[in-house]
């Protein structure tokens, strides 16, 4: 059976995203059939707005594009926007354009936890859109880190608790863990540092949990729980949601085996978790599932997924998340980032 290539004489409306990927996966076919889409495309404003109560405001505005555009990343942009946040408390700020579609805060203002924020775009040539979204509350706490395999000292095996209190309503959060190690950069990487002279640094450990909650990614969130007390493999960044523990405190352990450096002995670690909006899970999902549509056995005869939205007028997603962070070494005891040096500048690697 021949493939098939579409030769667009119409407009195909979608993200450019999806466009472009639509392309690629046309472009070895053979058969050609003609589309006709009547009317013309007319673009549409395109929000990236995913904030945390630990940044400033900030925003992308772009526009959408029809199938077969040929333009400049750049001119994707838009810059003469007026972008406006609104919390329900009546605080509100206009974001400033600060270059590449950007806007942020210019006074500093930060998203409080628990309110809901209204964003307004309006730009000339476009429909006006809006949306809201807030940061849930987050309860929860690191319990303990217990070495729990110490008969191979060059591979320690160490267990770290946690809880979450879960709020009313529908929960979803992530969780992953980082280790600090002395790092390097090369070739727009940071990588380990074999050196003395490196910097600590970040690196997402994977670990193991029995957890039943956990899921890899957000396209199986909320599919039918995991088998009880069985392990689900290694995680990276895992979802979970209450469905499992609604308005409950509940107990979580994951099981670790870090790195072990001569040069930095001590062993550090942070833990992050994080509470989601629902906005950001359906937005995430989508992708996921998108992805497995177009690069799937048969994309072409299959169902298409698209991108979840919330702007009303356009496209994107504006969403908030809330995370802790808890900061131990393999003792136990607390660590900041200022008194080992994190954050400052990585040497190149040797």
């Amino acid at each position: 059976m021949d493939s098939i290539f579409v030769v667009p004489t119409g407009i195909l409306i979608m993200p450019l995203r999806s466009s472009l990927i639509f392309l690629i996966v046309l472009s070895a076919c053979e058969t050609a059939i003609d589309i006709n889409i009547p009317g013309d495309y007319t673009p549409v404003l395109v929000v990236d707005g995913e904030f945390n109560p630990d940044s400033i405001w900030s925003v992308e505005i772009s526009k959408s594009l029809p199938l077969g555009s040929s333009i400049n990343p750049s001119e994707l942009f838009i810059q003469d926007a007026t972008v406006k946040i609104l919390g329900e408390s009546g605080q509100g700020e206009t974001l400033v354009h600060t270059g590449n579609g950007v806007f942020r805060s210019q006074r500093g203002t930060r998203p409080a936890i628990g309110e809901v924020y209204r964003l307004d775009v309006v730009s000339l040539g476009f429909e006006s859109v809006y949306s809201t979204s807030h940061s849930p509350r987050l309860e929860s706490a690191i319990l303990d880190i217990q070495a729990v395999g110490t008969e191979r000292p060059d591979e320690p095996l160490y267990r770290l608790r946690f809880s979450v209190t879960d709020l009313p309503g529908k929960s979803y959060y992530q969780v992953w863990i980082d280790q600090v190690i002395l790092s390097c950069f090369r070739e727009g990487f940071t990588r380990r540092s074999d050196e003395p002279e490196g910097v600590p640094a970040y690196h997402k450990m994977q670990f193991e949990s029995p957890e039943p909650s956990f899921y890899h990614d957000a396209s199986t969130l909320d599919e039918p729980p995991n088998a009880l007390n069985q392990w689900n493999g290694a995680f990276w960044i895992p979802y979970f949601s209450d469905r499992l523990f609604e308005d409950d405190v509940h107990e979580f352990e994951i099981f670790i085996r870090p790195f072990i450096s001569e040069i930095e002995p001590l062993m550090r670690f942070r833990l992050v978790v994080s509470s989601l909006s629902e906005e950001l899970v359906l937005h995430k999902r989508s992708f996921i599932l998108q992805d497995e549509y177009l690069f799937g056995s048969d994309p072409i005869l299959g169902n298409p997924i698209n991108i979840y939205s919330n702007i009303e007028g356009g496209l994107g997603i504006f969403s908030g998340y809330t995370s802790n962070s808890y900061r131990v070494d393999a003792d136990g005891n607390e660590w900041t980032e200022s008194e080992i040096g994190l954050g400052e500048t990585l040497p190149p690697c040797n």
